[in-house]
């Protein structure tokens, strides 16, 4: 594994309901390409897959971050193939790390689920296999899932695949996890250690944040996420 190497996915959800969040999704996304291009300590790479009621084709697959330009496609439409756009994801970042040299790997892997909910169009995968496929990767890689809800009223499409990193954010304050993105992403790259120590100090940072977010949440729309 290459040192201080963290690869960030964005999962995200492109179906109709998230047609007001254009913005938001865009401008968060294009916050966080900036601040980790600034950031000299360390190397990132991103991957890109949006679903809505199908998934598209990756935008691209770990590009390195001084690369990446801006979320040029985002035009929400249709319905919600969640399961779908994480099975796919799981499978092609699987393919393309197993294909590099393994001093060339990350040494982590962040994948970031972004959605309003309600799924209700997947084909190819079922929950019971994203759950597996899930389970997988973090016992055997210890790779992270961050599920992000915009404007929920529950996370039980997140329960059904065993994500255990859950928060919520309206519409109108969708930045905050952005924001928590990017503390997530410098604390790792900007930290020099031992690759499992340092991954489980950034889980902690994330469940705190979580914490503080879903409290935050709460009290915005009495709606507690558990």
């Amino acid at each position: 594994m290459k040192n201080n190497f963290i690869h960030v996915c964005f999962i995200i959800d492109e179906s109709s309901s998230m047609w007001t969040s254009i913005n938001d999704v865009k401008g968060g996304f294009q916050k966080i390409i900036e601040e980790q291009k600034a950031n000299k300590e360390g190397d990132c790479a991103i991957s890109i897959f949006r679903f809505a009621t199908y998934v598209y084709p990756a935008d691209f697959i770990m590009k390195d971050i001084k690369e990446v330009e801006s979320l040029l496609k985002y035009n929400p439409s249709g319905c919600t193939a969640m399961y779908d756009g994480i099975g796919t994801a799981i499978d092609k970042v699987g393919e393309v790390l197993r294909d590099m040299p393994e001093e060339q790997r990350p040494e982590k892997n962040l994948i970031v689920i972004m959605t309003d909910g309600e799924e209700n169009s997947s084909r190819e995968y079922q929950p019971s296999k994203v759950r597996e496929m899930i389970k997988h990767q973090e016992d055997k890689y210890s790779w992270t899932f961050l599920y992000i809800g915009t404007d929920i009223s529950n996370t039980n499409d997140a329960d059904r695949v065993g994500i255990s990193h859950k928060f919520a954010t309206t519409r109108g304050k969708m930045s905050k996890s952005y924001d928590t993105i990017n503390s997530v992403v410098s604390c790792y790259r900007n930290t020099v250690g031992d690759a499992k120590l340092k991954g489980a100090t950034m889980d902690s940072f994330l469940c705190a944040e979580i914490t503080s977010n879903n409290a935050e949440y709460l009290a915005d729309t009495g709606v507690e996420i558990k």
